[in-house]
């Protein structure tokens, strides 16, 4: 009987006390920047229902200055993600190629996902782009 109630006693205070541990790589932690502000809003922007109305606030949020490196890359998974058309995609990615605080890890990213771009003529100008920044 002792026993059942140092048994029971335990459980309770493990579900009580006990908490949810969650391990983040440091790879995962330095590419998604941690608890980013910008990061929910991009998520949100990616709920809007018309897809001009994305390509508008993703077009926004490229356009600023001091756009961590998470922030970045999230951008672009979410522009090549959740929006619909090849001009639209390319209008965003332009946008931030063209932002002065665009950061190695996002260039990768883009370059890595180009292929999620339907016409030739889009990844041309998406190159093109990154190759006349450097």
């Amino acid at each position: 009987m002792k026993n059942s109630l140092i048994v029971v006693g335990l459980v309770v205070s493990v579900l009580c006390v006990g908490g949810c541990v969650v391990f983040v790589s440091e790879e995962t932690r330095r590419t998604r920047g941690g608890s980013d502000a910008t990061i929910a809003e991009i998520d949100a922007v990616g709920k809007l229902s018309f897809d001009s109305e994305r390509k508008d606030g993703y077009e926004r949020i490229a356009e600023r200055q001091g756009l961590s490196p998470g922030a970045q890359v999230h951008l672009v998974e979410a522009v090549l993600g959740k929006l619909s058309f090849d001009n639209a995609k390319e209008q965003v990615l332009l946008t931030l190629i063209e932002n002065p605080d665009l950061c190695s890890v996002a260039e990768r990213e883009i370059l890595e996902r180009i292929d999620r771009l339907a016409f030739e003529s889009s990844k041309k100008k998406i190159l093109k782009a990154i190759s006349d920044r450097k």
